[in-house]
């Protein structure tokens, strides 16, 4: 029997964190705020950026990544999407409706990865009710799994404190 929930979780340095952070901050160009059931403050970034925390971000990702392939044995290549998005929540607002990424809109999303920007001691994480696992959320935490039906996951709300993270898919070349 095959024990894999094929979720991996890695270390990003917390200094890249707050990099990203302050990139969000300051950033004017590609800032939204959601309206959706996504309800966040959310900025863009490409992977052609030439911005230092992204090129590091990317670097990071990409030795993570290579982690993941190589101990699932994935054969197929993958990249990043186009673009991957920072989401800040305000305290008791985020995304708890229980979702999947890839779609018909989105088919040749094979992988997700989530890093976590801040530590929030009372909530903030997420939750996968079928792998029955919870991750709470803490700085430099990246987590990477399946995109598919087969991993269904839900924001688990910030009472008291706001949520950053990074979020984007590796798609199949």
């Amino acid at each position: 029997m095959n024990t894999f929930n094929f979720i991996e979780e890695y270390k990003i340095s917390t200094k890249l964190c707050n990099d990203i952070i302050s990139y969000y901050k300051n950033s004017k160009e590609y800032k939204e705020k959601r309206q959706d059931i996504l309800n966040s403050f959310n900025v863009y970034f490409f992977n052609s950026s030439k911005e230092k925390c992204i090129v590091s971000f990317f670097n990071e990702l990409n030795k993570c990544a290579k982690q993941y392939v190589d101990k699932y044995n994935l054969n197929s290549s993958i990249k990043t999407s186009f673009s991957t998005n920072i989401q800040h929540y305000k305290a008791n607002t985020g995304y708890v409706n229980l979702h999947y990424e890839r779609s018909g809109e989105y088919p040749k999303r094979q992988l997700v990865y989530m890093l976590y920007l801040n530590t929030i001691k009372n909530g903030g994480g997420t939750e996968f009710p079928h792998q029955k696992i919870t991750f709470n959320a803490i700085k430099g935490n990246l987590i990477i799994w399946p995109a598919d039906f087969t991993h269904p996951h839900k924001g688990i709300i910030a009472k008291t404190k706001e949520k950053y993270i990074v979020t984007g898919w590796f798609e199949i070349v």
